[in-house]
């Protein structure tokens, strides 16, 4: 089977869910599902630090049979659980981190949302849709598939680029007073996270200042949040890569060129793809792991079966990811 893997694979992760750290979100997995899949990738893979394999892609180096681990967010769940899974399992993994968020390990707006949901009736959250703004174009554009949480994300990316406005606290504090839940997951401080990159096994990565829809930002802020989010890496930790992990993965070409004048070697994306092309490639793909994602799934896409059927029926994926908008 490894004959089909035409390059290797970037790995991204968010949080860690135990029993004591539920959520609704299906981007976290649990500390079982993560050693499992890692398994699975080292039967089919050698896991390597990220550093090595976007080095070697930029130095056109192959990179087949490569895979790298990264984490998005710097979730404080990771301080209680993966420093035992690291230490057991002897991976190296990249952190990446929202800057604003470990000044004061604040929660995520998307994380407060999704578990907020299923608590909710569907009267109480279209008040809160109403209580916000948000358009009916949204409400009746979004495809169905993507579930009733879709229009209220794809305005605030579109409206307010991701970055959740304050005026809408209150509202939503409410929401989760009466019905007595708060989402227990939150980004990792930066004393919790100078213990993980204490570890030899752990780099940090850029994940912006705030993390914001970069190609919905003007040029000054869009280099801001980049370079001010690694200059704030860099001041407090030594092992800080310059790689930017996309917010959103959403990005286009003033994204990625930007990235790279601002000093990022790399702009990993959520492509869902081999890390393959040609040397100079700015933009890597990676491929987001989810609770829905088994240990076949994983090493079918370890060993690039689905790239391989893309490329079989001339399926040529867009430049760009859509940009949120009332139909998309």
């Amino acid at each position: 089977m490894r004959v089909f893997r035409r390059g290797g694979t970037i790995l991204c992760f968010h949080s860690i869910i135990t029993p004591d750290l539920p959520a609704e979100g299906e981007a976290h997995v649990s500390a079982g599902a993560f050693s499992a899949l890692v398994r699975v990738a080292r039967r089919v893979a050698e896991i390597v630090p990220l550093r090595e394999l976007v080095t070697r892609h930029t130095r056109a180096q192959p990179t087949s049979g490569l895979t790298a681990l990264t984490f998005d967010d710097a979730y404080a769940a990771l301080h209680s659980t993966l420093k035992d899974l690291i230490s057991r399992e002897g991976v190296p993994v990249t952190i990446f981190s929202v800057t604003d968020a470990a000044t004061t390990g604040a929660s995520y707006w998307w994380d407060r949302i999704e578990d907020l949901f299923p608590r909710l009736s569907a009267d109480r959250w279209r008040a809160f849709e109403m209580a916000c703004g948000v358009p009916e174009e949204y409400r009746r554009g979004q495809p169905r598939e993507y579930g009733p949480l879709r229009p209220f994300r794809q305005w605030l990316l579109a409206a307010y680029a991701g970055r959740w406005p304050l005026r809408f606290d209150s509202e939503l504090a409410s929401l989760e007073a009466e019905v007595g839940h708060r989402t227990l997951h939150r980004s990792m401080t930066f004393d919790e996270l100078a213990e993980l990159a204490a570890m030899p096994e752990v780099e940090l990565g850029v994940h912006t200042v705030s993390h914001p829809v970069l190609p919905l930002l003007p040029d000054v802020d869009l280099r801001q949040e980049i370079v001010t989010g690694y200059d704030a890496l860099r001041e407090r930790f030594a092992n800080v890569l310059p790689v930017l992990a996309v917010p959103f993965g959403l990005y286009d070409e003033r994204t990625l060129r930007v990235a790279h004048r601002a000093g990022m070697m790399a702009s990993l994306t959520l492509a869902g793809r081999l890390v393959s092309g040609s040397n100079g490639e700015c933009a890597l793909p990676r491929c987001c792991i989810t609770r829905s994602d088994t240990r076949v799934r994983l090493a079918l896409r370890l060993l690039g079966v689905p790239d391989l059927v893309r490329a079989w029926s001339g399926c040529r994926p867009a430049p760009y990811p859509d940009l949120p908008s009332p139909t998309s």
